[in-house]
């Protein structure tokens, strides 16, 4: 089921920290297949549905795509299957105090 971490905030060092995350995730999506990007693409559109959230976006990691949800909570019944198609397809679903992360390994 939902894993949770504990996660800090960035503080002083947040513009810092966006910046270059913007950075390693702009040159790790030349590391992923076509095939990859549209399933990050498509659990993005099934978060999109099924839950209510403050920012939506994807980032393209070393070892994995992570499809974050902030603020992340549940619309209706329908988000309960959407996770459950997740872990059934062997994604990750990661629960943090910024939100919800789904995890699609490389």
């Amino acid at each position: 089921m939902l894993k949770e971490l504990d996660t800090k905030e960035a503080g002083i060092f947040a513009f810092a920290a966006a910046m270059d995350a913007q950075r390693r995730n702009s040159n790790n999506k030349s590391l992923y297949s076509q095939e990859q990007v549209r399933k990050a693409v498509t659990a993005r559109d099934l978060i999109d549905t099924a839950f209510v959230y403050t920012k939506l976006y994807i980032n393209y990691r070393k070892t994995f795509i992570a499809v974050k949800a902030e603020g992340a909570r549940r619309k209706d019944s329908m988000a309960r299957e959407v996770l459950a198609l997740f872990e059934s397809n062997g994604y990750g679903v990661v629960s943090t105090p910024q939100g919800l992360i789904v995890r699609i390994d490389k």
